[in-house]
């Protein structure tokens, strides 16, 4: 009976141990969906936000993306636009900041495929956006690819996925 306890407080550390390593040291696919779930958070636009916030939070959502990162943006009925370098995306996320009273949004489906190499990433979701206390979301799938820099994840392209009723 000593022993089988004895074996099964070991097995009990070891899982202990693998479950606090997780925690401490998360896989790639991890850090990624924390980071999109971040950049989502850091896009919402509170309602009555100071100007001031608004800029702010436009200049840290830049700050998810890699210097050479590419956004091509087709959205039906919206707008189609590619914006390819920092300085555009800077002055777009900041201009359509300015422009909206409230924004939310929602990350749905978020699958992650990390290359065999460890340094690139796709990501496939589904965003939901709701804008200006609308009740209904602009729902946008979308196709994300991303590359390490300097240990930390990056997004470095952004494109709508066209669906059969675009």
């Amino acid at each position: 009976m000593k022993k089988f306890l004895n074996i099964a407080g070991i097995g009990v550390v070891l899982l202990l141990g693998v479950w606090i390593y997780r925690i401490l040291f998360p896989n790639d696919e991890k850090l990624i969906q924390q980071l999109l779930a971040e950049a989502a958070e850091t896009a919402a636009v509170k309602p009555d936000e100071n100007p001031l916030i608004k800029i702010a939070g436009a200049n840290k959502l830049v700050g998810f993306f890699s210097p050479d990162a590419v956004l091509k943006m087709d959205v039906a009925g919206v707008d189609t636009r590619t914006l390819d370098n920092p300085e555009d995306l800077r002055q777009a996320v900041t201009a359509a900041r300015a422009s909206l009273q409230e924004a939310k949004f929602q990350l749905h489906e978020v699958q992650v495929n990390v290359g065999p190499d460890s340094q690139s990433a796709t990501a496939q979701l589904v965003a939901f956006a709701y804008l200006n206390h609308s009740g209904d979301p602009l729902v946008q799938e979308l196709k994300i690819q991303l590359k390490k820099i300097d240990r930390r994840w990056k997004i470095s392209r952004v494109e709508t996925v066209k669906t059969l009723g675009m």
